[in-house]
């Protein structure tokens, strides 16, 4: 590979984005956990305002989880976020907010797989480090034409072994931003741009014309759909929230929602548990699609008769519904 093409066309061709303005570790770190399966024009003004509100990891340390969810309410994968946490309170306990310095270190830290780790690495303290993201996935495949299924580990690891020892040969911290950079602008999923390439002389894929092939994905299972009567809950001036506890979307707020298809059977099963509703309205149907799920949410609103009480809901003023932490699928519910 013509490494110092690659890093001359970044260094004159790359975007003039915020997280790039600065090589100190706590925003490279902030900026790749925001950038995970996230795009960076999402990301841009989370990361400005996120860094205003945390300007160091001290900042962040100190913060609560349902603060940290309202900063980036919105971009979805909420797990990383209490990781980062965790790991923020790591570096002030374990290394005085100093952030780590070694491979080893930044690797253990809550939350940082080898992808994060590689990045922070050579970007922030320019260690050659391989950092294989989709984009780099996507360069190294057509320009080595490799036709290996990259869903399958085994695939990954063996490019993720090619890109070390190129990285062992450049600038670091200009080579992994140049590889990410080049895979977002020119060596696209679709339509690439390979004209304008500075690899295109040897890249196996364009001299063959097989661009559109590679890199090899196998089919992903079909997303699971599961139908839910929503409900906004009124009584008087309040409505009804929870704080989900599993896995996906763990730590944000939802109104009451019921796995069914039937307003009828819901009403019944509440009335079954002591709670009586009369519905209001009936709003219109939502559709949220996650990575491997989708939700169908027919919405309702509805007001509470009697036993109130008996419900496992946290009970606040409708005015406070756009202070909390409210997961994008509920917060698109229009009122």
């Amino acid at each position: 590979m013509n490494i110092n093409e690659l890093e001359e066309w970044y260094l004159k061709h790359h975007r003039k984005l915020v997280f790039r303005e600065s090589r100190e570790p706590y925003k490279i770190w902030v900026s790749e956990i925001m950038l995970q399966q996230t795009q960076v024009d999402t990301v841009l003004p989370f990361f400005e305002r996120f860094i205003k509100m945390y300007p160091t990891v001290f900042e962040l340390a100190n913060t609560y989880e349902d603060s940290l969810h309202k900063a980036v309410e919105g971009l979805g994968y909420y797990r990383r976020f209490r990781y980062m946490l965790k790991a923020a309170k790591v570096i002030v306990e374990t290394y005085d907010g100093v952030f780590p310095s070694t491979y080893k270190e930044v690797l253990a830290l809550p939350g940082i797989g080898k992808y994060t780790a590689g990045a922070i690495m050579s970007i922030a303290y320019n260690m050659p480090y391989s950092a294989l993201d989709g984009n780099v996935i996507r360069v190294l495949s057509r320009y080595l034409n490799v036709s290996d299924d990259m869903r399958i580990e085994k695939h990954r690891k063996a490019l993720d072994a090619i890109n070390q020892k190129y990285i062992e040969e450049s600038t670091p911290y200009i080579y992994t931003q140049a590889m990410m950079e080049l895979g977002a602008l020119v060596c696209r999923p679709k339509n690439p741009k390979c004209e304008k390439c500075p690899l295109n002389e040897y890249c196996q894929a364009f001299e063959q014309g097989i661009q559109d092939q590679l890199p090899m994905l196998s089919k992903l299972k079909e997303k699971k759909e599961l139908n839910y009567i929503t409900l906004i809950m009124r009584n008087h001036d309040d409505i009804y929230v929870y704080k989900r506890e599993e896995e996906l979307l763990k730590g944000m707020y939802l109104y009451p929602q019921f796995e069914s298809e039937s307003i009828y059977q819901v009403i019944s099963d509440l009335e079954e548990k002591g709670t009586s509703i009369e519905v209001i309205d009936q709003l219109k149907t939502y559709k949220h699609v996650f990575t491997h799920l989708v939700w169908h949410m027919s919405v309702y609103e509805v007001r509470i008769i009697s036993g109130g009480n008996h419900l496992p809901y946290e009970r606040i003023k409708f005015s406070d519904i756009d202070r909390i932490p409210m997961a994008i699928a509920h917060r698109k519910i229009k009122i």
